[in-house]
């Protein structure tokens, strides 16, 4: 998944996991050997055989590697045949399979000239045909169809006005004229499949609609019936939809704005919501399960006497387990600091959970934790 910079942080750091039971049991709570990282690492995605993530962490193992690395996606260890050093922060990544784009706010990548945006080739070298200026961060990215989206908190791409959400060429880096929704805040978060663009945020309105946080986009940049109507106050942190459900990743606000937020297909109707006491920054699905992580220490469930306190407290393992079916609760892993995850994703046969952790489970584990899909 990707990722974006710290908006709202609640103290804690949580890992949640949401999955139909028994299905619990299908990934280990042990995380399994890999290499670790000096700094936070807040975003991840997968090329091939390799895992490449990106943050602003300045060593992976004890080899110098600023903000971008690539792990062998099985192990979890470092590949060394990649270097491309990014001077700044990396918030996203995305891959059309071939080349990896870099979002966030930096400067340059491997000692040329980039501004928030870059493209690499799968040893590290930039693609100097891929040459956009984006006038500030960019907070997510995602390839489909020919077609490279980005959102952040940027109001211009190559002089041309574009408001937080543009479409661009992925050879040259072109703005495409025709996608132009124009969110009236930020986007953290830009999933695309095929013809569908879900985006998630701060803004209020999209493409001409009003639309609270999230919304489902065509390829066009026209704004689709979905509508979970959220009525918190806060914002959207990540989406994963599948052919059942989408899963929102949301945070900014007690007493319903922390959750991992589930919602239909269509209309996106409410199916169930598990709040917690800090953000949540990712969601992940594995095998139909769903994945959350963020920054909380508790879940928040429905108190008899509708006070707004936690009733569920799971400090002590910072994590918790949500059946799909039927929202009850229970906890998983433990990761200590109070930015926690930032990240997850799956690939080569692991949950990877990407963050500002240095302990995992209390045990070594700075930044990357691998837990094996059994």
């Amino acid at each position: 998944m990707r990722t974006r910079p710290a908006a709202t942080v609640a103290v804690g750091a949580a890992l949640a996991l949401v999955a139909a039971t028994p299905a619990f049991a299908a990934v280990g709570t042990t995380p399994a050997p890999s290499s670790t990282a000096t700094g936070p690492v807040l975003n991840s995605v997968q090329a091939g055989s390799r895992l490449y993530i990106g943050g602003s962490f300045t060593r992976v193992d004890n080899t110098a590697m600023a903000g971008l690395a690539a792990l062998d996606a099985a192990t979890g260890v470092r590949d060394p045949g990649f270097k491309a050093d990014v001077q700044g922060k990396v918030y996203a990544l995305a891959t059309d399979g071939t080349t990896i784009y870099i979002g966030g706010s930096f400067t340059s990548v491997g000692g040329v000239a980039r501004t928030n945006l870059a493209a690499v080739t799968a040893s590290g070298q930039v693609v100097s045909s891929f040459h956009p200026n984006v006038s500030s961060t960019v907070e997510s990215l995602d390839y489909a169809n020919g077609t490279l989206y980005i959102g952040g908190g940027f109001t211009a791409v190559n002089g041309v006005k574009r408001k937080h959400l543009a479409a661009l060429d992925p050879v040259t880096g072109a703005v495409v004229q025709s996608f132009n929704p124009a969110p009236n805040s930020l986007v953290h978060v830009v999933r695309a499949s095929g013809s569908q663009v879900y985006v998630g945020g701060k803004f209020t309105t999209i493409g001409g609609a009003a639309r609270s946080y999230v919304a489902l986009l065509d390829a066009s940049g026209a704004v689709q019936p979905y509508d979970p109507k959220l009525a918190f106050d806060s914002q959207v942190f990540d989406i994963t939809a599948t052919d059942t459900g989408v899963y929102l990743g949301t945070g900014g606000h007690l007493p319903a704005g922390n959750s991992v937020y589930a919602t239909s297909l269509g209309s996106g109707a409410q199916r169930w919501q598990v709040k917690t006491d800090g953000n949540v920054q990712s969601v992940e699905t594995q095998g139909g399960d769903i994945y959350g992580g963020g920054h909380f220490n508790n879940v928040c469930l429905p108190r008899s006497d509708a006070s707004t306190g936690c009733l569920v407290d799971f400090s002590s393992r910072k994590t918790v387990v949500v059946d799909d079916g039927t929202g009850a609760a229970r906890s998983f892993a433990t990761f200590n600091s109070a930015f926690g995850v930032w990240d997850l994703t799956t690939a080569g046969g692991n949950l990877y959970a990407l963050g500002e952790f240095t302990k995992v489970n209390n045990t070594s584990q700075p930044g990357i934790a691998r837990f094996l899909i059994r």
